[in-house]
C-alpha cells in the first residue's frame, strides 16, 4: 500500500540578513549624501572620521573605490589624493575647496604627523650618491 504524502510546505521567515530593494538603497544614498554635504558646507566638521558612518558599501561601489580603503582614508586624510577629495565632494554635490580645507586642517593640526612630514633625508646619505664624493 503507498502512503499519500502532504503537499503542505510550511513558509517560515528567512533567518539573516536584510535585503533592501534598489529604490531604498538609492534613498538611502540620497540622504547620506545630503547629510554629508550639510556637515561639509555648514562646517561643523571636525574630522574626516566623522563621514564614516555616513559612507555606505553602496556609496563607495558608486565612487568605484573599495569602502574599506575608503574608510581608511577618512581616518588618516593624509592618504587621500587631491584627485579622490575633489570627486567625493563633487559626488555628494559639495564645495570641493572647502572638503579640501578640513583635510588640510586635518593635517596641519595633526603635529606629530607634520614632524614626519618635515624631515626629509640628506643627499650624502643616499646610496646611489656615494660614488659623486670626491
Amino acid at each position: 500500500m503507498a502512503k499519500s504524502v502532504s503537499n503542505t510546505v510550511s513558509v517560515k521567515p528567512k533567518k539573516g540578513r536584510k535585503v533592501k530593494t534598489l529604490e531604498d538603497i538609492q534613498e538611502d544614498i540620497k540622504s547620506k549624501c545630503l547629510s554629508i554635504k550639510s556637515i561639509i558646507d555648514s562646517g561643523n566638521l571636525n574630522r574626516l572620521k566623522e563621514l564614516e558612518p555616513l559612507v555606505s558599501k553602496a556609496m563607495a561601489d558608486e565612487l568605484g573605490v573599495n569602502h574599506g580603503r575608503f574608510s581608511d582614508k577618512l581616518r588618516n586624510p593624509v592618504k587621500f589624493s587631491v584627485i579622490e577629495i575633489h570627486r567625493f565632494a563633487l559626488y555628494v554635490k559639495a564645495d570641493p575647496d572647502k572638503l579640501m580645507k578640513h583635510v588640510n586642517q586635518e593635517i596641519l593640526s595633526n603635529s606629530k604627523l607634520m614632524k614626519e612630514l618635515s624631515q626629509f633625508r640628506s643627499i650624502k646619505d643616499l646610496k646611489q650618491y656615494n660614488s659623486l664624493k670626491k
